[in-house]
């Protein structure tokens, strides 16, 4: 939970707060935090203070029968073997993302590491799933997969100070080449809307690549980089938006999509990894990421007249994302060990 406002922060808080709600079987459930998350979880919680010295002194977290490892990178990990160990998988993204092969292979070895001392997999969707059994040896081992859930929507959504009132288009994620930004303005040919962006900047390279991309096409006044914003600014933009668009080509899951599909709004997506898995049939798919292809795409979705049914049976299909529901499969999985 180092970095709020992105996709393992929100599952990690989530699914926290789900397994506080759900632990009817009264497991002795400890949650491992950040110190400045402490309120997060309420006064009843069970709290063990992150530390980083826990990365080489590790006997303080081996006095658990169990240990979920929420994120496949995590350097925190029981010392001692007879910990049991269920580790969530969330991507194997770096397989779409980089190319550098060095880079590749260490991200492999490094996975293939925690499958070796993992009991139990979980995959954050099917994609996932196969992704695993695809490129690593999981020596058999069984894997689950549990989806993540749907937010939970704050009472009151906020406009964001440096937004008009002129119609959007809106993504938001990290600016990082994966994410595939760049091919957004040519969203805004032939149109008068804008393009918002919000995220924090991972690459200052690829943000420029945006920008340059825009000027290419003559719509550079009308792409604006906001950076991160509040939960409760994100839900306004998602609801107030045109449409949601998202052309990542590396997702073990998307969380925005639902975010933005739980609300009603229409969403634009690509058809890489996760994306048509998570997005179902009541999304829509750009045919491809060319810029032809996003004009015409973008033409197609604002001839769409999207009805109250329609938007009644986008928000029906995030139903089936449930933290709820994660947690029980969770806590089922932590309690078969005992």
């Amino acid at each position: 939970m180092k970095y709020p406002y992105t996709g393992l922060y929100t599952f990690c808080k989530e699914l926290g707060l789900a397994l506080t709600r759900n632990n009817s079987t009264n497991t002795n459930l400890v949650l491992y935090i950040p110190a400045k998350e402490l309120s997060t979880f309420g006064s009843n919680a069970n709290i063990l203070k992150q530390s980083t010295a826990h990365k080489l002194f590790k006997s303080a977290l081996s006095n658990c029968e169990v240990w979920h490892t929420t994120h496949q990178a995590s350097a925190y990990l029981p010392g001692k073997q007879k910990v049991k160990i269920v580790a969530t998988i969330h991507d194997l993204n770096f397989l779409h993302g980089d190319k550098n092969v060095l880079k590749i292979k260490k991200y492999l070895g490094r996975l293939q590491r925690l499958i070796d001392r993992a009991d139990h997999i979980v995959a954050i969707s099917n994609f996932v799933k196969e992704e695993i059994i695809s490129n690593m040896n999981t020596h058999g081992k069984l894997i689950d997969v549990v989806y993540n859930g749907r937010n939970t929507i704050p009472p009151v959504f906020t406009k964001p100070g440096d937004i008009d009132d002129t119609p959007f288009f809106f993504a938001v994620g990290t600016i990082a080449r994966k994410k595939n930004f760049h091919v957004l303005p040519a969203m805004l040919c032939n149109n008068d809307l804008n393009l918002v962006i919000a995220g924090i900047t991972q690459d200052e390279n690829y943000k420029q690549k945006i920008f340059n991309e825009a000027k290419i096409l003559g719509v550079e006044n009308r792409v604006k980089l906001i950076g991160t914003v509040t939960e409760e600014e994100k839900y306004w933009l998602l609801k107030n938006c045109r449409a949601f668009a998202f052309p990542s080509i590396a997702e073990g899951f998307g969380l925005p999509v639902i975010e933005a599909m739980q609300l009603g709004t229409p969403v634009l997506l690509s058809k890489a990894t996760s994306l048509p898995e998570i997005g179902g049939p009541h999304a829509l798919y750009f045919d491809d990421l060319s810029t032809e292809s996003v004009k015409a795409s973008t033409a197609k979705l604002l001839r769409t007249n999207f009805s109250l049914k329609d938007r009644e049976n986008i928000i029906a299909w995030t139903e089936k994302f449930s933290w709820d529901h994660a947690a029980k499969s969770y806590l089922e999985i932590y309690n078969s060990f005992s």
